[in-house]
């Protein structure tokens, strides 16, 4: 039972993250009716292909991971290419919270910087060097997390009394809005490459990492259903302090923030949304860098070749840092891109590594879905959705 539970908190916390901050975001001006049913929707695939990925485990002794079941049952050339596609999803989170640091250290100086490059440089020098000590990141990480849960907890509280039935109340303004929202919101529960740590944190128990993969989940979905509603209560989709409002000033969270200020008059909300938001953008940056920065390493030694821990640092923050340059308001953008990949590794991966029973008919739900919101998200990218009009 212990250890059961261990697998539904390793999911919980691979899983909630700074992604979680753009559900209202992207979801408002569908409504909250819509959205519900695009998170469910979301979960399941995400839930279905997390079994698929235990099944495989199954077969292997303890200690297999991801990138070893790949190795096994795929070609060489299709390795290589989901080297490329791991590290572009990886790339693109990375770039998504790096965005939301610069925006951070900018208000952190009321603006005497306010020059992208170098906010980005300081939160990356600030939080970026902590990854290169597994043992300091995994300290900072943990006390990170309590102080998140804690101001998540008082900043659902304080909003509850600002609450508007006919907010939740609201239609989607457009079949638009819902293309713009479902495909951002897949990747929000991707938890598939925790599956074979499960596997051996669990020691090969099947019937309890169900239970923790189905209970961890869910418990996901609460969250995500619980932040999304007391957003979606507090601002209404169109109006002066709006969604609509902050939409067109680039969908960032400060805006976020200031908005649901200006629409309660409340400091008290401010504060405790300020600093949830950020805290969960750096443990987010963190567990993300740990994550590519590792992924790298290890891509190069399968290659034989050797880097120094430095090179490896330059080569995980480089590329966000870049885009965060080009992109200063590219958080949503970000996030966009990473579902794509997400599709392409955490749906598509788990069901094309069964390799005889690709075309069956239980794993044409997740391939429809996952290859929908590919779509769907390639026609926002383009620029062919608008959520208002």
């Amino acid at each position: 039972m212990k250890k059961m539970l261990g697998g539904v908190f390793l999911i919980i916390g691979t899983t909630v993250g700074a992604g979680m901050l753009s559900l209202p975001l992207i979801t408002a001006a569908c409504g909250l009716g819509v959205t519900i049913i695009l998170l469910r929707l979301s979960w399941s695939v995400m839930y279905v292909t997390a079994l698929k990925l235990l099944h495989l485990c199954a077969e292997h002794p303890v200690g297999v991971n991801f990138t070893t079941l790949i190795n096994k049952n795929m070609p060489r050339w299709i390795q290589q290419l989901f080297i490329i596609i791991y590290l572009l999803l990886l790339y693109s989170l990375m770039s998504a919270y790096t965005t939301q640091g610069a925006s951070f250290i900018s208000v952190l100086s009321k603006g005497n910087i306010s020059f992208v490059p170098i906010d980005a440089f300081i939160f990356i020098i600030i939080f970026g060097t902590i990854i290169a000590s597994f043992s300091f990141s995994d300290y900072v990480n943990r006390s990170f997390l309590s102080i998140k849960l804690i101001f998540f907890i008082l900043a659902v509280l304080t909003m509850i009394g600002f609450f508007k039935f006919q907010y939740i109340m609201a239609f989607p303004l457009s079949f638009s809005a819902i293309i713009f929202a479902w495909p951002t919101l897949l990747p929000a529960f991707g938890f598939q490459n925790i599956v074979p740590v499960l596997y051996e944190y669990q020691n090969k128990n099947i019937a309890a990492i169900k239970k923790s993969i189905l209970l961890g989940s869910l418990a996901v979905l609460l969250f995500y259903l619980l932040w999304t509603i007391a957003c979606l209560a507090i601002l209404p989709q169109q109006g002066l302090h709006s969604y609509q409002t902050i939409y067109a000033h680039g969908n960032t969270l400060n805006d976020f923030i200031d908005n649901i200020k200006e629409q309660t008059h409340s400091h008290w909300i401010k504060t405790f949304l300020s600093v949830f938001i950020n805290v969960s953008v750096i443990t987010s940056f963190i567990c993300s860098g740990l994550s590519l920065f590792h992924y790298i390493k290890d891509t190069f030694k399968r290659f034989n070749i050797s880097i120094t821990s430095t090179t490896g640092l330059v080569l995980t923050f480089l590329p966000p840092y870049l885009f965060t340059i080009l992109y200063p308001n590219g958080f949503i953008l970000a996030l966009q891109f990473a579902s794509i990949f997400a599709v392409l590794v955490f749906v598509y991966t788990p069901i094309f590594l069964e390799k005889n029973n690709f075309y069956t008919k239980k794993n044409l739900y997740p391939i429809i879905l996952g290859s929908l919101v590919i779509i769907a998200q390639l026609l926002n990218l383009i620029g062919l959705t608008l959520p208002y009009r």
